[in-house]
């Protein structure tokens, strides 16, 4: 039986991506590294340890100690946060779906960046959040969304979670849980490996809408 939906955020509750991904492309910029907004999308997930190491990996280079500490602030300096938002709809499904299920968040965003996030818009809608602060190993490891299942004191057969990126997908199915995919930013073959996936918010809400009808 059903019993909680795991969120990811960044492409999922907020349309934060072209925000998030701007912001590292003028970070790696200052250190000699030009990538493209695609290369984020397709790294989405991995906490900022690891997706310094994996950029810094496709440029033929290693990073220094100093860039896995000082490249993550340099980040969130350059993110216009103000122009995140929800997803339109996103909160009324919210709103609906607490009354059935339990909610959890999980992101591979720092801390900060999450809170501000919830604090801003979410206040009142999860019993678990986990951040890629909190967790050595992030997406595409199943760590996270195994350490939801244990916040949630839930077995994995009550869950399921909501993704929209390709490492994020790998953890959950990692973890042993059934995960959907909304393509919002990258094309749904990249995505195929999800147990199902959906071409864009409409449809994930009317699919939202069938679980509770259930």
């Amino acid at each position: 039986m059903l019993k909680a939906i795991i969120f990811d955020v960044d492409g999922v509750l907020v349309d934060s991506m072209p925000f998030q991904a701007e912001a590292w492309v003028k970070t790696f910029k200052e250190v000699g590294i030009n990538i493209t907004r695609e290369d984020i999308y397709e790294l989405e997930g991995s906490n900022n340890k690891r997706l310094i190491e994996l950029i810094f990996e496709k440029a033929g280079k290693e990073p220094e100690p100093w860039h896995l500490e000082q490249l993550p602030e340099k980040k969130r300096e350059a993110l216009e946060f103000d122009r995140i938002k929800p997803y339109e709809g996103i909160m009324n499904c919210l709103e609906v779906l607490k009354r059935h299920f339990k909610l959890a968040l999980v992101s591979g965003s720092h801390n900060d960046t999450v809170n501000k996030i919830v604090n801003k818009y979410f206040s009142n809608y999860f019993d678990v959040i986990i951040t890629g602060s909190d967790l050595e190993r992030g997406k595409p490891n199943p760590d996270p969304y195994l350490k939801a299942l244990e916040k949630l004191d839930l077995t994995k057969n009550e869950c399921i979670v909501i993704e929209n990126a390709p490492l994020g997908i790998t953890a959950a199915k990692r973890a042993g849980l059934y995960c959907v995919a909304v393509a919002s930013m990258l094309e749904p073959e990249k995505i195929e490996h999800a147990d199902l996936v959906l071409e864009n918010h409409a449809a994930l809400f009317k699919y939202l809408k069938s679980l509770i009808e259930k």
